[in-house]
């Protein structure tokens, strides 16, 4: 049975790096995030998210469309029911990243399919990480309060991954992906 692996986690914990190395190495196909946030000058649409109209999601979401919604900040963001079905009946794994709230959506509709992956560095990292993007302090602030809250919920994943190491990290997820049943590279 294909599976619907989820990348959760910690801001900062390299999620989505691995999530998408991963995802391309082992032909996972990855689920986009539908998002009500405007591009930045390195999206492209369809790659990082389907961005649309607040108008649109909203839409959308009150006709059924969405698995799972959330509001972060002033943005919305959800996985359209439709395309993880889809993606299933192509006989492939699925892979998608998303918080707490949406892996415990995906969980609950998925069951033993779904598999949580959680990914998190401990708090000095994170916050030489945000300081290294350069972004306000105020931001890196934010992002260091919710920690303790965000990493709590490792105790709910089926995987708890501290990402020390990217390369180590990386060989760990990805045994844990073979286990959980994805193909090995290039079938």
């Amino acid at each position: 049975m294909n599976k619907v692996f989820v990348f959760t986690g910690a801001s900062g914990s390299g999620r989505k790096t691995i999530a998408h190395r991963l995802g391309r190495e082992l032909g996972l196909l990855h689920i986009v995030s539908y998002t009500t946030r405007p591009m930045r000058p390195t999206d492209e649409q369809g790659r990082e998210y389907h961005h649309v109209d607040r108008a649109a999601f909203i839409e959308a979401d009150r006709n059924g469309e969405f698995l799972q919604v959330a509001e972060i900040g002033d943005h919305l963001y959800g996985i359209k029911r439709k395309d993880v079905e889809d993606a299933l009946a192509t006989g492939r794994h699925v892979y998608m990243l998303l918080n707490r709230y949406g892996a415990n959506k995906v969980k609950f509709e998925y069951g033993d399919r779904a598999v949580r992956l959680f990914l998190y560095v401990d708090k000095p990292t994170l916050q030489a990480r945000l300081e290294a993007k350069g972004l306000p302090f105020e931001v890196v602030e934010s992002y260091l309060r919710r920690y303790t809250e965000e990493v709590l919920y490792r105790k709910e994943c089926e995987f708890t991954i501290e990402n020390r190491d990217l390369h180590e990290t990386l060989e760990r997820v990805k045994s844990i992906l073979l286990e959980a049943g994805a193909p090995t590279a290039g079938k």
